[in-house]
């Protein structure tokens, strides 16, 4: 089952023994600094204890203070760097998927969709081809877009198998402004992860599914007419909420 959960690699560190017990395949959360401090050794390490139980994994990349599109071509560059950084850990990992912040902010941005375009293809054009050699794909994800334009003309524009879309069920909550349709009519076959939390339209709550606003059943459903071939992501931020996601998503995914 193509069924991730959102880890923190610190956490993974501490859990690897009950996480490969609960069969759960990882979303391995890279920070900031986790990107500098991995032991490559231990990760070849973790990769084989997974392989051996028949586990899948992903990543999610860095995104505090980074922004794929800066204008400050030394932020920029900062953002290349932690990519590249993830690029490596991916290299030992061989993970199915990497998702990475979209990072278009019409408040940041002033609503000047070309200048982020702009500067965002300088970006992925460093970091896609690495995911193509490494036969990953990158899902740029949605945060604080309003509609799915920005993030269709990016991925139209770098034209790449290994470069897609994550569709976060609650940022899409908090911050659209058009209905969940078109998010999916628009964005269609390259959406190749979602992230599935609840929320109440207020906070960025990371709730199991069903404990709070989003309509589950239509965004289930939306996604089955849509796409083909998708990783369903939990990303609970709890011990506890996880278990509840992991028995709330059964009446959606079999």
């Amino acid at each position: 089952m193509n069924l991730h959960a959102h880890i923190p690699y610190p956490v993974f560190l501490e859990r690897i023994g009950d996480i490969i017990e609960e069969s759960i395949n990882p979303e391995l959360y890279f920070d900031n600094h986790s990107v500098d401090e991995v032991d490559p050794a231990l990760i070849l390490s973790f990769k084989r204890e997974l392989d051996g139980a028949g586990l899948k994994t992903t990543i999610h990349g860095p995104y505090m203070d980074l922004c794929a599109g800066a204008v400050d071509e030394k932020v920029r560059e900062i953002t290349v760097e932690r990519y590249l950084k993830t690029l490596e850990i991916a290299e030992l990992l061989r993970p199915l998927r990497i998702v990475l912040h979209a990072g278009y902010d019409e408040r940041r941005f002033d609503g000047n969709v070309e200048l982020w375009l702009a500067q965002s293809l300088k970006t992925w054009q460093r970091i896609v081809p690495v995911a193509e050699r490494l036969k990953t794909v990158i899902t740029v994800e949605n945060v604080f877009e309003t509609e799915p334009a920005p993030i269709r003309e990016l991925v139209e524009r770098v034209n790449s198998p290994s470069f897609g879309v994550c569709v976060d069920a609650g940022h899409m909550n908090l911050f659209s402004r058009v209905d969940m349709e078109q998010w999916f009519g628009s964005l269609g076959h390259w959406i190749k992860e979602v992230h599935i939390h609840d929320n109440n339209g207020q906070y960025d709550e990371h709730l199991p599914v069903g404990e709070g606003t989003i309509d589950f059943s239509r965004f289930f459903s939306l996604l089955e007419r849509h796409t083909d071939g998708v990783i369903y992501t939990l990303e609970q931020h709890s011990e506890d909420a996880l278990r509840r996601g992991l028995l709330a998503v059964r009446a959606y995914i079999r």
